[in-house]
């Protein structure tokens, strides 16, 4: 019976987590090389950049130095896809990353042969995950940007280290043209702090 119990438990706590990473649409990545059109992109990029609109997701590529880069917005996704490529066109490095801020999931590094060499989970030290990053934007009204916005100012979700805390630091527009910033917890999502300050535009 407490075996069965267990069981249960964890497969409520699976279910719980797939519903989440539906919710907020978390892009699916993997470890597979991957390879860049160079001839292609040299042919339809101007000055080094091509924009493909598909209506659901937007492909951005630009020429990096040295190397190239592409990245995949979806709509309907607070976070984007990021694949840098070698010169050659092989795959360099892979994730996902907040649509405005910074990388989270686990990330693939190949060399320049096409070999996987390392794999980085860049939430390692945050329990108050990506997720509840968003979860807790909702709960307060802090609106997210889904999929591309092009410019202008959008919500930053950053990974920060604050007196050797891991941390969560958000910025957004608030009435008026001011920023608000709320640092959080990395571990425990709990508000370490609360401020406001002038928006310049750079």
């Amino acid at each position: 019976m407490k075996k069965l119990l267990i069981l249960i438990s964890f497969s409520v706590f699976v279910t719980c987590q797939t519903q989440i990473k539906q919710k907020t649409m978390i892009p699916q990545i993997d470890n597979k090389f991957e390879k860049f059109d160079v001839k292609k992109f040299n042919e339809v990029s101007v000055r080094g950049y091509y924009k493909l609109d598909k209506g659901d997701h937007v492909f951005i590529q630009d020429f990096q130095s040295p190397g190239y880069r592409e990245l995949e917005y979806i709509q309907s996704s607070y976070f984007k896809i990021v694949v840098f490529f070698y010169e050659n066109g092989g795959v360099e490095k892979k994730g996902l990353l907040f649509n405005e801020g910074s990388p989270i999931g686990i990330w693939y590094y190949f060399d320049e042969s096409g070999k996987l060499v390392k794999e980085e989970n860049t939430d390692e030290g945050y329990s108050f995950t990506p997720e509840n990053v968003v979860r807790y934007c909702e709960e307060n009204k802090i609106e997210l940007p889904k999929g591309y916005k092009g410019s202008g100012f959008h919500t930053q979700v950053k990974k920060e280290d604050l007196n050797g805390k891991k941390v969560w630091v958000i910025k957004y527009l608030i009435l008026g043209g001011d920023i608000q910033i709320v640092i959080l917890d990395g571990q425990t999502g709990k508000e370490l702090e609360k401020k406001i300050v002038p928006f310049v535009s750079s």
